[in-house]
């Protein structure tokens, strides 16, 4: 049996360490104008939410983006009269664009987003992030969800199930943040607008980290009812679930989802009554998304806190506190053997800390105050805030079955709903890594991160989650497999600084990797393979190491042992123009085989990125000789490879 380090893995959250310094801003992300069923113009909404210290807001309208000429029929109605009176008066005449007609007929062109953001944003103030809503529904079930810092218009796919129609949804997201490189996220609205969505619904979603555990509309159910559960019971079911399944914590906001600006009252969908506080380095969608998705913001209908509540497995409570208001803190979490959450802890104070011990696997707080909450959402409500959940960290059991695919290649892993564990449940027997290197630590993400989270350290996301994997498997990262599971990590840093750190910390991993000089290797279970930015002598000339290099063909032929080089690389559209559209060119399958057969002939495999996403592309690369099929697509490629002749 190979050796194996049996490590008593119970890590607490990943969440982010505070490391630099940061700042905190306000902001809404559901918000709706005259583009869709708000009933005042864009240009207004920003300037209150400008005027009323917030710092950023994603308007939000329903299945559009500002970008095309809309005009408006502004009804004889006094209301919209006055509204339309309102903007005039604001802005000017020389700004608002408007024609009148006939029986005091009114049309109103309504601005663009690119006319109106520069009056509004300031580098560091004011931000207004470019969000739709995707707005669809499954018999009669309203399904509505948040795109925030969309860059392209989505247009909502239905789908055969609530679940199925969230996640059609989603998907595109994915693949327009994928195709576009910018960060944008999508999250889940009101699952209780018609008590459309529940918590079931929502544990089957991939590639989802946010919802909406507190929204602004009156008729969205935040508390539930007598026979339905509201939005934090749902919370806390979700992540118990997501813990279990080796997937990341849902995250909880608040949103006003505004779309009444001049009737005010419960029975309205008002301004000012949900927001999210975020802690990010600057005022930049990168910056406030890479935060949020490292947890690092809370949600708030009123009260404010000193610090960012979460750090490792620690709750820390330092409420903003207001004359003549008291506070209530309380720390709801789920034990280990328990499926339902229960309040842990309550201290009436404006200072609490909660630590995770072994028996409780996740835990958040709720600060109530005895405020009055102005226009609230319901009569009665008080100034409220929800911090994000901790959890102890666990690895999802093995399933059984799987069948080992060496030939499969988990291009970007850490961009699936489960970074390794999709890919080890799909039987692929290498993943690949983004790397870069900041102080001293190598934090994994496509860009360079704005946020050093701890849960997306190369430690924390794949080594540790490995190590625990071969040890529940009694020394194999794949039931019953006994060939090499290869890490690769590709560099993005300074090449000798990055491999100086990565050489450091795979010391701890020695018994599990495979470790070679410039002749030869012992096999281990995880063979690390160093692409991108690489020393390559410093790692060939390399006594006792502890990775091997990922070539290019042009090191074909210098002499590279295969135990220092054990694969060959190279972008598709670097040897191929054929796309999977009619016959492979002939010429290009020729030039393909005899790059495979140099590498073969040097004992090293092959692997092309950026192939297309096809299967009749991915059989004439096996055709040809390509060792591996790089994707993104993890069920696709492993139903391909299933499948007779698919090898």
């Amino acid at each position: 049996m190979k050796k194996i380090v049996c490590l008593s893995i119970l890590l607490t959250c990943f969440t982010t360490s505070i490391i630099q310094a940061q700042q905190w801003y306000k902001g809404n992300l559901h918000t709706h104008s005259l583009w869709s069923d708000g009933d005042d113009y864009p240009e207004m909404i920003m300037d209150w939410y400008k005027a009323n210290g917030y710092q950023f807001v994603g308007l939000s309208d329903h299945n559009i983006l500002q970008e095309v000429e809309k005009w408006i029929n502004v009804p004889h109605q006094r209301d919209r009269r006055r509204t339309f009176d309102r903007y005039l008066r604001t802005f000017g005449p020389d700004w608002v664009t408007y024609r009148k007609g006939s029986n005091d007929s009114l049309k109103v062109r309504l601005k663009r987003l690119d006319e109106y953001r520069s009056y509004f944003e300031e580098s560091g103030k004011f931000l207004i992030i470019k969000s739709e809503e995707l707005s669809t529904g499954y018999q009669g079930k309203p399904i509505h969800i948040n795109v925030t810092n969309v860059q392209n218009l989505i247009r909502p796919l239905p789908g055969n199930s609530v679940a199925e129609v969230m996640q059609n949804n989603i998907d595109m997201v994915v693949a327009q943040r994928r195709l576009t490189g910018k960060p944008m996220f999508p999250h889940i609205n009101h699952p209780n607008f018609y008590y459309a969505i529940t918590a079931q619904d929502l544990m089957k979603l991939r590639h989802e980290r946010f919802f909406e555990v507190f929204n602004g509309h009156p008729l969205v159910h935040n508390y539930g009812d007598s026979t339905r559960e509201g939005t934090e019971s749902m919370w806390d079911k979700i992540n118990l679930h997501f813990l279990q399944q080796g997937r990341p914590l849902m995250y909880g906001l608040g949103t006003d989802d505004s779309h009444h600006y001049y009737f005010f009252g419960p029975e309205f969908s008002n301004s000012g009554r949900g927001w999210v506080m975020v802690n990010a380095p600057e005022l930049t969608p990168k910056a406030l998304i890479d935060a949020m998705e490292a947890g690092r913001f809370y949600a708030s209908s009123g009260v404010t806190l000193k610090q960012l509540p979460q750090a490792g497995n620690r709750l820390t409570i330092q409420v903003k506190t207001e004359p003549n208001v008291t506070y209530r803190i309380q720390f709801f979490g789920v034990r280990k053997g328990r499926q339902q959450a229960e309040l842990l802890r309550e201290v009436a104070d404006t200072v609490a800390t909660y630590s995770l011990t072994d028996d409780i696997l996740l835990a958040r707080a709720k600060i109530i105050s005895n405020k009055p909450k102005y226009n609230p959402f319901m009569p009665g409500d008080v100034e409220t805030a929800w911090t994000q959940p901790i959890a102890q960290w666990q690895a999802p059991q093995p399933l059984t079955g799987v069948v080992a695919l060496p030939n499969a290649h988990a291009h970007n892993d850490y961009e699936q709903s489960r970074p390794l564990w999709d890919a080890l449940d799909n039987g692929f027997t290498s993943v690949e890594a983004d790397v870069h290197l900041i102080g001293d630590t190598l934090y994994v993400a496509h860009d360079r991160p704005s946020i050093k989270n701890a849960a997306s350290t190369l430690e924390n996301l794949y080594l540790k989650p490995l190590a625990e994997r071969i040890r529940q498997n009694n020394g194999q990262a794949l039931n019953g497999y006994q060939g090499p599971f290869y890490l690769m990590i590709d560099a993005k840093t300074q090449a000798d600084s990055t491999y100086q750190a990565l050489d450091k910390l795979l010391q701890r991993y020695r018994s599990l990797l495979t470790t070679g000089s410039r002749t030869k290797n012992s096999a281990g279970v995880i063979t690390i393979v160093l692409s991108g930015n690489r020393p390559i002598q410093t790692i060939a000339n390399a006594k006792g190491r502890l990775l091997s290099i990922d070539g290019r063909p042009t090191d074909l032929g210098k002499g590279y042992k295969q135990s220092v080089m054990p694969i060959i690389s190279d972008a598709y559209p670097n040897q191929l123009t054929w796309r999977g559209k009619g016959d492979m060119p002939s010429e290009d399958f020729q030039k393909l085989r005899q790059l495979a057969d140099r590498a073969h002939r040097e004992g090293k495999k092959l692997r092309l990125w950026a192939s297309p996403e096809d299967p009749t592309v991915w059989a004439k690369l096996r055709e040809a000789g390509v060792d591996f099929l790089s994707t993104d697509q993890l069920e696709l490629v492993r139903d391909f490879l299933l499948k007779p002749g698919g090898k």
